[in-house]
């Protein structure tokens, strides 16, 4: 980091995901109520830090795990971040937004970032999303992965 004066730097150490449940018109997107000091009561996807040693990829899986107790079988990258800045550290995040399956809308099961969930339609989860990236994000996810299906090359592992 740079001691120039106007200098912000870029952090990333942070990874979300949109998580979809079905397919064309019975798609439906995970949406979380978060708690907490931070965001407590807004609307999001799963989001979560990325823990010392872990690649993007393994931090969302595991992520996605905790905040739902579903397990994923494909991850794809949807070539989008969500960025903000963060004052208290004077840093702009970057989180990259990834994107997973799974079958059906199921129940999940809450750890302690949230308190609610929903599965949405595109443009109810557009309404209920709170942050304006996020917002944006599910515009490109939902053309590119329900309305397209995902591209092979976009696969993680």
């Amino acid at each position: 980091m740079s001691a120039r004066y106007g200098e912000i730097p870029l952090r990333c150490r942070a990874v979300a995901a949109a998580l979809i449940a079905g397919s064309g018109n019975e798609a439906g997107l995970l949406v979380l109520r978060r708690v907490g000091p931070v965001a407590g009561g807004a609307w999001g996807i799963v989001t979560g830090s990325i823990e010392p040693g872990e690649t993007a990829p393994q931090a969302i899986r595991r992520e996605i795990r905790e905040e739902t107790g579903l397990e994923i079988g494909r991850l794809y990258t949807s070539g989008l971040t969500e960025s903000f800045y963060f004052g208290p550290d004077n840093v702009i995040e970057l989180m990259p937004i990834f994107v997973a399956f799974v079958q059906e809308r199921r129940e999940i099961t809450l750890d302690h970032g949230s308190d609610d969930f929903r599965w949405c339609g595109r443009d109810e989860a557009l309404t209920l999303l709170h942050f304006a990236g996020q917002r944006r994000a599910i515009l490109d996810i939902w053309h590119d992965f329900v309305d397209r299906g995902p591209d092979p090359f976009r696969e993680v592992v």
